[in-house]
């Protein structure tokens, strides 16, 4: 009983730091701001979406071996399928992104 109170005590402090000084805000602003880029990288080359999303995850509509060129350097999760050639997948990007990751996914999307 008493391990419970000091689990969600820790839970408590956790949250209470991320909504301090808009942690919360910056830190899901970084995730948002990469995936609208990989967003825009997709529909430059003329793919479309399953969701029209402007959150951290985005599901846009690749080829089979397009996804499994992609698979071969990025972790990402078929979603579903469309079709017996195309397939519905989802990029989800978080705090701990790299920029120079999202970089070198967008310049291998344009290189698609």
């Amino acid at each position: 009983r008493g391990g419970m109170l000091a689990k969600g005590r820790l839970l408590g402090i956790q949250f209470e730091t991320l909504f301090e000084d808009d942690l919360y805000i910056t830190v899901a602003k970084h995730a948002v701001d990469l995936a609208l880029e990989i967003k825009e990288a997709f529909k430059l080359k003329g793919y479309s979406f399953l969701y029209d999303s402007n959150t951290n995850q985005q599901f846009p509509i690749l080829q089979n071996c397009v996804i499994k060129k992609l698979s071969q350097n990025y972790s990402f999760q078929e979603w579903e399928k469309i079709d017996c050639d195309y397939t519905a997948v989802r990029f989800c990007t978080s705090w701990a992104t790299k920029q120079e990751d999202v970089d070198r996914l967008i310049a291998d999307i344009q290189d698609l």
